[in-house]
């Protein structure tokens, strides 16, 4: 697997982004956690990409992923087709 930029936008003690977070893991992805509370620099950014929904995953700096969907994941890492 090739090196991706992964940021997960998250809430402290969010179990979904934790999951997420383990499944990156296991696809050799490695990922930084952005809790948006608590950190107004991580608020800003989470609402200018979306502010809807956590876990909010970016790939790459442009590729989103709203909420812990392992199928649409798995597409934008490439082991599934589109």
């Amino acid at each position: 697997m090739t090196f991706m930029d992964a940021v997960i936008y998250c809430r402290n003690g969010e179990p979904d982004s934790q999951v997420m977070r383990e499944y990156l893991t296991t696809l050799g992805i490695d990922c930084r956690m952005r809790p948006v509370d608590g950190d107004a620099r991580a608020l800003q950014e989470w609402e200018d990409l979306d502010g809807q929904v956590t876990p909010l995953l970016v790939l790459d700096q442009h590729r989103i992923v709203r909420g812990f969907n392992r199928a649409r994941v798995d597409q934008l890492v490439g082991l599934i087709g589109c």
